[in-house]
């Protein structure tokens, strides 16, 4: 789907474990722009982050799981674009090495199905929280979220729907779409 990209990155084994080449400075910046920022999360199985954009100083992300084991999700906000409302979501564990990115206009999160689960996100842009909209990861049509008993942070738990925000205009009409891209 335009605007994310999923890929595996070469996994070298042997008998100290493996090696796995994740981001090299030119390629990566070709396909997503420089990377500005990188974030680390720790999660216990349950735990569901997100969904949050920026449509102040937009960025995408390329994210990563280097220990236990997530399903990440985005979905297309940009009601110019023709994915509009589209959700692409990926299971990826720390065994089998995966990238998962999505440009400025999705908004991200995910859901940690392991203890202990560690996300990587390489950020095209700073973290601007004056600039930053959270959706209700519970409320963005498409996106099933397995399993229950999900433990989320006030913020994600009080943001508004993904229907407030885009079908009611409440984001939609003061976001510059031609700079969320």
């Amino acid at each position: 789907m335009k605007g994310t990209l999923i890929w595996h990155p070469t996994v070298r084994e042997d008998e100290r474990g493996f090696f796995a080449e994740l981001w090299k400075s030119g390629d990566g910046d070709k396909k997503f722009g420089q990377i500005e920022q990188i974030n680390m999360s720790r999660s216990r199985e349950g735990v569901l982050r997100g969904m949050h954009l920026q449509h102040t100083e937009p960025m995408g992300k390329v994210m990563t799981v280097i220990s236990g084991k997530a399903m990440l999700a985005a979905v297309c906000c940009n009601p110019e674009d023709d994915d509009f409302r589209k959700v692409v979501t990926i299971t990826v564990d720390s065994k089998q090495p995966a990238m998962f990115y999505a440009d400025a206009g999705w908004a991200r999160g995910f859901l940690a199905l392991e203890d202990n689960t560690c996300v990587v996100y390489a950020c095209t842009g700073r973290y601007n929280g004056g600039g930053e909209i959270a959706i209700n990861p519970f409320s963005v049509p498409g996106l099933q979220w397995p399993g229950g008993n999900f433990i989320t942070s006030e913020k994600d738990r009080n943001a508004r729907s993904f229907h407030d925000h885009w079908i009611n205009n409440w984001d939609a009409d003061n976001v510059n779409w031609k700079n969320v891209r």
